[in-house]
């Protein structure tokens, strides 16, 4: 009896996760979102402390984690659809993640599951990439690879999907993040904090904003088929 009632918990589960599997479908006369996302006010870049590879890295690094245009805009927001159950197929595009001068380039980016991540060494010194899902305060390690070569590439496959964080064991300072996605309704805001993703299914939708020094925002909007439509976006600092 105690196998049976196991089985079937086990079996009820399988059955919710594939009930919310994302479906690829033909988008006709879709609608889209587009808009801009802006700060409270301005915030000061933290400047990084070097304690390793001075020598070529420097002693110190501004952190380019508030890149805030004049009319208060700013880079690196991700602006993620969450609940999407169908829609386009996602983009096979490989995601390169650089250790380069001793930052991750670029600092935020998107990868796709079932394309690739490359990532490379373009510096004369040890890195490590060490890619994890963020769970919370935890994170689970998804790649540590070393990278000790000058020019050396690793190419593996992207597999879990949500926001991972990436670091450098052997430069504490060093940060980069991605959202891997299985659908393409994923953006990332531009110098001027300007955001668009097109050809959505039309309904509606949760959209999740999320940047590293900010507290994350989320927004329900309703998608209409062939308009565009337009959200603005205030965050704060954490």
């Amino acid at each position: 009896m105690k196998r049976i009632l196991i089985f079937l918990i086990v079996f009820s589960i399988l059955m919710v996760g594939a009930s919310f599997a994302y479906e690829v479908v033909d988008v006709k006369n879709g609608g889209g979102i587009k808009g801009k996302v802006k700060v409270a006010q301005k915030y000061d870049d933290p400047v990084l402390k070097i304690e390793k590879d001075v020598e070529f890295c420097g002693k110190s690094q501004p952190a380019n984690m508030y890149l805030i245009s004049g009319d208060m805009g700013i880079k690196n927001v991700l602006v993620i659809v969450e609940n999407v159950q169908k829609g386009k197929a996602a983009p096979k595009t490989d995601t390169v993640i650089d250790n380069k001068k001793c930052y991750f380039e670029p600092l935020v980016s998107i990868a796709y599951k079932g394309a690739n991540y490359v990532l490379k060494n373009s510096d004369p010194i040890l890195h490590n990439t060490s890619l994890a899902v963020m769970l919370g305060d935890k994170r689970r390690t998804v790649y540590n690879l070393a990278l000790p070569k000058k020019d050396q590439v690793i190419t593996k496959p992207v597999r879990a999907t949500g926001l991972h964080d990436v670091k450098c064991d052997a430069h504490s300072w060093m940060r980069a993040y991605v959202y891997v996605s299985e659908h393409p309704y994923v953006a990332i805001t531009d110098a001027s904090g300007n955001f668009e993703i097109k050809d959505l299914p039309p309904g509606k939708y949760t959209i999740r904003f999320w940047h590293e020094g900010l507290k994350e925002e989320k927004k329900e909007i309703e998608v209409s088929a062939g308009k565009t439509t337009d959200l603005q976006v205030t965050m704060s600092k954490k």
